[in-house]
């Protein structure tokens, strides 16, 4: 996914940035040599736990599709398999993640919130 780095900060457990994506604003733990505020990047995503629909995932409402949202990635729906593995359209990226729950039908624009990421250079 390519990002930009609006933020970095020095956390507990290595650099935390604020990366502009295609679904929005969102914090995440950078895995590698720190970036440099302004950049822009490739980057892989990975969310360090199982989530559950309803709480950390849910659909989006058309009023709230629109709010850009700190903290927060939007993306459509593309599949959920019978292990609960779920593929996120985010922008043109795949984000690839777990959850737990009843999730909507493909197709449907869903949020990402509250969560644990992992940022990941691709050095694309």
């Amino acid at each position: 996914m390519h990002v930009q780095v609006v933020r970095l900060e020095q956390g507990a457990v290595g650099p935390r940035v604020a990366l502009k994506t295609p679904g929005g604003v969102i914090w995440a733990y950078w895995r590698g040599d720190p970036p440099s505020r302004g950049q822009f990047t490739d980057v892989e995503l990975a969310v360090t736990r199982v989530l559950t629909w309803g709480e950390e995932l849910e659909p989006l409402s058309d009023a709230t599709a629109g709010e850009p949202t700190l903290g927060v990635l939007d993306g459509t729906l593309e599949v959920v398999d019978e292990e609960g593995t779920v593929t996120l359209l985010v922008g043109p990226s795949l984000v690839i993640l777990s959850a737990r729950g009843t999730p909507p039908a493909p197709g449907t624009r869903v949020r990402l919130r509250n969560c644990e990421i992992a940022a990941y250079p691709t050095h694309l």
